[in-house]
């Protein structure tokens, strides 16, 4: 047990998405407006690295933001459905005394969170309440591993406060099986071909490796994201982003750093305007696993 909620501490203690932006938009070309808002209901399996064992685990997590999230990573390079963003450490003269270093010399306000109100998410095998903690939402209880049906309609009710009310309705996917054993290595100076079983319908794949830090809570060193149809079966990450994607150990516990796990999702996602940007709904299935790279 005490392996299987490291990662999940992890996330949690880095904010889900390690600072930046979200990006379940889709590097399929995903809306255009900012994304202020998310609710991300999942069907997560933590694969173990040392064994190969699976976790199930419902997840439900939600924010809601008064400006769009910090960019930490700058993508540096593009193949086919795949991007690599990578994380450089800023230095700013004076130090930042109100913000953060996002940049050299550029100091930022970082966002707030704002609240949304009451949270209600219908659809579920358990309809789920969350009151939130100012914009913050996250179960106060374990939730079931099989979260909703395959053919499920989740809608996520906010009540409505600094952020008004609105509501948001995304279809469920059936489980993602795949072809990860224990975790992911990437060779050096080769394509990497991940596969999964397609569902049919019109769901989406992402695929995000994620490297290590340099110390707890930092931004990750560099993440590889990669969008598809469900119907494609596969995604291969090109040999020229493996290559320049920095060394990465898939341990259960880190010292010093952070491993968060790597994901793969199966997953629908719908929108709502509010004011400045937009709110999204995520619905998923998804395997977490580790990523070994050595660097060449």
């Amino acid at each position: 047990m005490r392996a299987r909620l490291v990662p999940l501490l992890l996330l949690a203690a880095c904010g889900g998405d390690d600072g930046a932006a979200p990006t379940d938009a889709g590097l399929d070309g995903g809306a255009a407006a900012p994304v202020l808002g998310t609710i991300r209901v999942l069907e997560d399996r933590w694969i173990n690295p040392d064994d190969g064992q699976a976790f199930p685990a419902g997840t439900v997590l939600g924010y809601f933001l008064d400006a769009p999230a910090l960019g930490w990573h700058d993508e540096v390079a593009r193949a086919g459905a795949c991007t690599l963003a990578r994380y450089t450490p800023a230095l700013c003269d004076p130090a930042c005394t109100d913000g953060v270093c996002l940049r050299p010399g550029q100091c930022v306000a970082p966002p707030r969170f704002h609240s949304a109100g009451r949270l209600t998410l219908t659809g579920l095998a358990t309809p789920l309440t969350i009151d939130g903690a100012d914009g913050y939402y996250t179960p106060q209880t374990q939730l079931p591993a099989a979260l909703f049906a395959d053919d499920a309609t989740v809608t996520a009710t906010l009540a409505g406060a600094a952020v008004p009310a609105h509501a948001i309705t995304a279809r469920g996917v059936p489980p993602l099986v795949a072809a990860i054993d224990r975790k992911v290595t990437l060779a050096p100076g080769v394509d990497h071909t991940v596969t999964w079983t397609p569902a049919g319908g019109d769901a989406r794949v992402r695929l995000t490796i994620n490297a290590n830090n340099s110390g707890h809570g930092a931004p990750y060193a560099a993440i590889i994201e990669c969008d598809v149809a469900d119907a494609a079966g596969q995604i291969t990450i090109a040999a020229a982003l493996i290559d320049g994607f920095p060394p990465t150990s898939a341990w259960t516990v880190c010292a010093g750093s952070d491993c968060p796990p790597s994901t793969l999702r199966r997953y629908h996602r719908a929108t709502a305007a509010i004011p400045g940007g937009d709110a999204e709904l995520i619905v998923g299935s998804q395997l977490s696993f580790g990523v070994d790279h050595l660097a060449p």
